[in-house]
């Protein structure tokens, strides 16, 4: 099947918000995944499934899956090589979905998967090695409250010895006692405050998960937030752990000690533990600390890092120190009291009474969603600092599509991301290099804001 979208269609063909969003970050009619002989294509299914989120004897949770649920929802590829993934749909609804944190071709990181099981082929070549994710970009506070997501694991080039992947898939759900969901969506009140918080904590989908790591290697803990709206604060005791990568890209290697490792929804972390004592893993909760999972590290003696031992680099390009620069202002309003009282939405300005109705509350720049008219339009590798304002007061957890950027007041030599945390009634400034064509777009990684407007696109040409 080609990789569909609206692009192109009047404003007046576009029937829903969902549509409206996403129609400018599809692709043209057009598109055809390659045919070429090459490596078969993994097949994804989205399909109902049922997980044993409470402890054992307590009901199984109906949830949406990428897969049955007999394996855990990861994809492998590996850096430069082609990837092929074959989607289908077995909801009654359609799934629109995004390759987050991957800087691949604009026409494929976001598709529409339809609901009857019609086939969608994707099919492009990694640039980044590291952890990356896929999840919906319609409808996310019920869909991702569901389950729908997948890790998406690249390899590096040249395989690292001595050193293993243990996919972490860290979630929070909104749970009744018998195990059903509590499918409270769609509240005006949960949107305009911190978004939906659950209140059991699995991890790779088990109430208190217990795994046995291999002895003699390093285990690479491929950790990926996927809660709603919860900000998880990790912490590690027993064995060493060392932070060796964020949101895909290599970080200067750091013990984390006795301090949380802090991860918004949809960010990742790389950690590095070695065989020894068993590690536990728990969720900071401020008042509380919960324990979630147990790594059994078995003993044994693993390689001698390198003093100097760092992920491979990727090919990413950088704003350096006196390149000439572009200022793009970005304004994130909105929210329980917030200040905001109107903002343009689908065209029209809308008293925040209104916005409400319609399940409207946060605002790019005074628009919510992805309008019309771009938040910014850049050329071809232009370099651009994003000037973030927030006046909300809320921490703000900004996703960038298909690009890195990094806060343009720390040392050059900062890793970049591809989300920046912006607190509360506050500032910042992200440097980018507009270096991928297409059409983008700037995302909270709250789900329930995503679903409010703050949503906005940008285009590099």
């Amino acid at each position: 099947m080609t990789v569909r979208g609206f692009r192109g269609l009047p404003t007046a063909m576009l029937l829903s918000r969902r549509a409206l969003i996403l129609s400018a970050l599809t692709a043209a009619p057009g598109f055809v995944a390659s045919a070429r002989a090459a490596p078969a294509f993994q097949k994804v299914d989205i399909q109902p499934g049922t997980l044993q989120l409470l402890m054992e004897g307590k009901p199984a949770t109906t949830v949406w899956r990428f897969g049955d649920g007999s394996s855990l929802p990861v994809i492998r590829a590996k850096q430069g090589e082609t990837l092929r993934l074959r989607f289908t749909n077995s909801l009654d609804r359609d799934a629109w979905l995004h390759f987050f944190g991957i800087r691949g071709p604009w026409e494929i990181m976001t598709i529409n998967v339809p609901a009857g099981g019609e086939a969608v082929e994707c099919v492009f070549d990694p640039p980044d090695a590291g952890t990356y994710w896929i999840g919906p970009m319609a409808d996310v506070s019920v869909m991702r409250d569901m389950g729908l997501y997948a890790m998406l694991i690249v390899e590096e080039r040249t395989k690292l010895k001595g050193i293993v992947d243990v996919p972490v898939i860290v979630d929070d759900w909104s749970l009744e006692q018998s195990g059903r969901m509590r499918g409270r969506w769609r509240q005006p009140r949960v949107m305009l405050a911190e978004g939906r918080l659950g209140n059991r904590f699995t991890v790779n989908g088990r109430f208190y998960l217990q795994y046995r790591l291999k002895a003699d290697v390093y285990s690479r803990l491929r950790i990926l937030n996927v809660a709603n709206a919860r900000r998880m604060g990790l912490l590690f005791k027993g064995s060493e752990s060392l932070l060796v990568a964020l949101d895909g890209q290599p970080v200067p290697p750091r013990v984390l000690g006795s301090k949380a490792l802090w991860l918004a929804p949809g960010q990742r972390a790389d950690v590095l533990v070695a065989p020894g004592n068993d590690l536990v893993m728990a969720v900071d909760l401020l008042e509380d600390v919960l324990e979630v999972a147990r790594f059994l590290t078995g003993g044994g003696q693993a390689p001698e890092l390198a003093e100097n031992f760092t992920l491979p680099a990727n090919p990413v390009a950088f704003v350096v120190d006196g390149q000439s620069t572009r200022a793009v202002p970005l304004v994130i309003e909105g929210g329980q009291k917030g200040g905001l009282k109107a903002v343009e939405f689908r065209g029209k300005r809308l008293a925040i009474a209104d916005l409400v109705k319609a399940g409207i509350g946060w605002a790019f720049n005074g628009k919510a969603g992805a309008s019309e008219k771009p938040l910014f339009e850049a050329s071809h590798g232009e370099a651009l600092v994003i000037e973030v304002e927030n006046r909300t007061g809320f921490d703000q957890p900004i996703h960038v599509h298909g690009h890195l950027w990094r806060n343009a007041d720390l040392p050059p030599q900062s890793p970049p991301s591809d989300t920046a945390l912006i607190p509360a009634r506050s500032r910042m400034r992200l440097s980018m290099i507009a270096e991928n064509p297409g059409t983008w777009a700037i995302q909270s990684l709250i789900a329930e804001r995503a679903d409010g407007g703050l949503v906005g696109r940008f285009t590099v040409e």
